[in-house]
């Protein structure tokens, strides 16, 4: 099997655990609808373990890893698994080549047998074993992961379980349930897996997509911004996680703007743009008392729009300025929204020009540390920016410079197609003449982000 693949087939194996367990419950063992989903599951439970001896799930913080692996989206998709797991004390499961389909079933049964029935057993090991099953192993929850274990997660994992969660999230606040932190952290803690390992991996996701500034997209987007600043300003995991949680709710509040000033295709009457301004309040109330949501959260939904110097929306009183986290949010909001929003008749700008609209609000609008944090760490041309060099060839960027912000590493573009690597901070042969409009110069930005590889 090639080790690309693999991914995938440990997600379809948790997907058929997840629908066979399902239809166990609903239907009689024999039933069709059960020897169907039985059937897919052993088939590919002999798949994976064709080319491996053994193939090994932990559940930590309601997450599955497969081995060392964080498996994010997945753990979002089979919550209902994951949770029966974790009523029968199963927070390890282990499979080993020569399993049965008779062991597998066992297996099933026991995941979907009444806990009672399981603690009477002696615990899932005790039904597995008076089965006469000896191909799997199970074992308890842990309390944390080990703290030699170097954890590694997929990137478009991390970024698509960003996308479920804050949808499901504004859905929720939409019909003012209670909001599923723990999801947000199931994400959260993968995000900043992936920004700790490599802090320009997701920033490729992020780029050429056109989405409004209340789509769940530019949530994500905001929190993995947010992330990549506190991490520079050397946040604890703890801060980061409460940064990321700030940043991914950080516009909850526009559920409670009414659809049609959200979605108003000409520019706001003073009325609408009074509405739509009461969002930080509506944000900060719906956070304010959500039990298992620290207050940064709340603060940030509030006071994103305040200011740096207090000249925004809305007026705060008794405060100088905003939290740290709100000015750190305040940033990542405006470069996402400016690049990539389409409201009414709103332009997008390019990245570089973003760049410059924040420059111009340091002090003021911005906060003036975190704003070059930001400026340095995204570079004069930011990842996905359109260029032309000075010798007239289009490229793309792929990674910023850090030591010299406008000469980042591109890719150049031939015939459609990325083509040659060059970092325009190791020569002298050639540099950025200007940014381009991918519009008007007919280029998918988007397109082009999808071909490109991981610069290390």
């Amino acid at each position: 099997m090639n080790p690309a693949r693999q991914p995938t087939v440990t997600a379809t194996l948790l997907r058929y655990l997840a629908t066979a367990s399902k239809h166990r419950v609903m239907y009689p063992a024999e039933h069709p609808i059960v020897k169907r989903a039985m059937d897919d599951l052993v088939q590919v439970v002999d798949l994976l373990l064709r080319d491996r001896e053994t193939v090994t799930f932990q559940i930590y913080s309601d997450t599955f890893f497969l081995d060392n692996q964080m498996l994010p989206e997945e753990s979002l998709r089979n919550t209902a698994l994951l949770a029966s797991c974790l009523e029968r004390t199963v927070g390890m499961f282990s499979l080993q080549r020569g399993i049965t389909a008779a062991e597998i079933h066992a297996f099933v049964g026991v995941l979907t047998a009444t806990v009672a029935a399981v603690r009477a057993a002696g615990g899932a090991e005790g039904m597995l074993r008076a089965a006469g099953v000896r191909h799997i192993m199970v074992g308890p929850p842990k309390d944390s992961l080990p703290a030699d274990m170097p954890v590694k997660v997929e990137p478009a994992s991390a970024y698509d379980a960003g996308h479920m969660v804050a949808q499901e999230l504004h859905a929720q606040a939409g019909r003012r349930q209670s909001l599923d932190i723990n999801k947000a952290r199931v994400f959260l803690s993968a995000a900043i897996e992936v920004v700790l390992e490599n802090r320009w991996a997701l920033l490729g996701l992020m780029t050429g997509k056109n989405y409004d500034e209340s789509s769940s997209y530019h949530a994500v987007n905001v929190a993995i911004l947010a992330l990549l600043v506190g991490t520079r300003l050397g946040l604890e995991r703890d801060a980061l996680m409460a940064l990321g949680m700030g940043a991914l709710l950080h516009d909850v509040g526009k559920v409670r703007v009414p659809r049609h000033v959200l979605n108003r295709a000409t520019t706001l009457s003073a009325q609408d743009q009074e509405i739509l301004d009461r969002h930080p309040i509506h944000g900060g109330d719906i956070l304010r008392d959500l039990e298992g949501l620290g207050r940064a959260a709340a603060v940030c939904a509030l006071e994103h729009h305040a200011g740096n110097d207090g000249s925004g929306y809305p007026r705060l009183a008794g405060k100088p300025r905003p939290h740290l986290f709100s000015r750190i949010v305040a940033v990542a909001d405006t470069y996402d929204t400016v690049t990539s929003a389409r409201r009414g008749t709103q332009r997008k700008l390019r990245p570089d020009l973003a760049m410059r609209w924040i420059a111009v609000g340091l002090g003021s609008t911005y906060d003036p540390v975190v704003s070059k944090v930001f400026l340095r760490l995204m570079g004069a041309y930011p990842v996905g920016s359109l260029v032309e060099l000075e010798d007239k060839r289009l490229a793309l960027v792929v990674r910023p410079s850090e030591s010299r912000v406008e000469r980042p590493v591109v890719q150049v573009i031939r015939d459609g197609r990325l083509a040659d690597t060059v970092d325009l901070n190791a020569t002298t042969a050639v540099g950025i003449a200007h940014g381009l409009d991918p519009d008007e110069a007919n280029v998918d930005v988007e397109a082009l982000m999808a071909q490109q590889q991981p610069v290390a």
